[in-house]
């Protein structure tokens, strides 16, 4: 079957070993999307994981945000609270996903497993870098260090996006370091962090995101260019999330499945909550409703859980 010129441009942006982030700003989002569903069902190995984490670095500090401050500065102040809305929750999300991560590293239960989270950390870690600077320099906060920074920026998160980020995203990481050697602790986090946090959550809002700023021609802004290559690095974390779920599944069934039946049931209310915006407004000045956002959470959702081999939900 050939390859489309759409299937081609996906490809460019998650395989080719093109390091440096400016290179990634005029992808279409959707076929990043696609790229990442086609890998998904080629399942790559742990190593080339690792080996595309080699080929795609990017860097905080080469990113120009001038232009990114002149937009801002001509904003009206409900356009500037709609575009907080999403970026609090994104730079709130990126610390905590990065403050928990270090017990799933230890109880890696292969090296290959170890060697691929020891890049997520990273690769964490530089997404929150992406958004304290782009608040600081756009939003100008103010803030004297990256604590000041998160506390001026702390989303105003409904109780779905706490009960998921606040509550059970430490609770996972607290039962893995107190027991590393847990594997249904580590199947079930990787169930909460990998699949419910980043695909059906973190993919989701990206997407749109991305979406508004093409259709606003915006993809010369350096938010863009950086916000792409998070989506990139994200891309990976659940082809990760993906393949460690679908081996235990394949190694137990009976063990395996119901654990991550059972931890994405619980998440499932907690999914459309975290996504609604404080005012309908926020999604319809950019031509999108709940209704749409919600459907292809879960339609990610349910891509990922197909993939692993386990019943989709509704």
């Amino acid at each position: 079957m050939a390859v489309t010129e759409r299937e081609q441009a996906a490809a460019d942006l998650d395989w080719t070993p093109r390091p440096g982030v400016l290179r990634v700003g005029d992808i279409r989002v959707d076929d990043a999307l696609l790229f990442i569903d086609r890998g998904v069902e080629t399942m790559p190995s742990y190593l080339d994981l690792f080996r595309r984490w080699e080929t795609q670095q990017w860097s905080v500090s080469d990113l120009d945000f001038s232009l990114d401050r002149t937009d801002w500065v001509k904003l009206r102040e409900f356009d500037r609270q709609s575009v907080l809305w999403m970026r609090r929750m994104f730079f709130s999300g990126e610390e905590r996903v990065t403050s928990t991560l270090a017990p799933f590293l230890w109880a890696a239960p292969t090296p290959e497993i170890e060697m691929f989270l020891s890049t997520q950390i990273l690769d964490e870690s530089r997404h929150t870098l992406f958004f304290d600077r782009w608040f600081r320099e756009v939003v100008g906060t103010g803030a004297q260090d990256m604590t000041e920074s998160l506390a001026k920026t702390r989303p105003h998160v409904n109780e779905c996006y706490a009960a998921l980020f606040d509550v059970r995203l430490p609770e996972a990481a607290q039962r893995l370091a107190r027991n590393p050697t847990d594997v249904n602790a580590f199947i079930q986090g990787i169930t909460l962090y990998h699949i419910v946090l980043e695909a059906a959550l973190g993919l989701t809002g990206m997407r749109f995101e991305l979406m508004t700023m093409r259709r606003h021609r915006m993809t010369n802004r350096g938010y863009h260019q950086g916000f792409t290559a998070v989506a990139r690095d994200e891309s990976r974390h659940v082809s990760f999330g993906v393949k460690v779920l679908r081996d235990a599944v394949r190694e137990d069934p009976r063990r395996f499945a119901p654990l991550i039946q059972q931890t994405v049931v619980e998440c499932l209310p907690l999914i459309s909550g975290a996504l609604s915006p404080p005012d309908p407004r926020y999604l319809t000045q950019y031509g999108h409703s709940d209704d749409e956002v919600n459907k292809f959470a879960i339609g990610s959702l349910n891509r990922r859980l197909r993939a692993i081999g386990i019943r989709m939900v509704a």
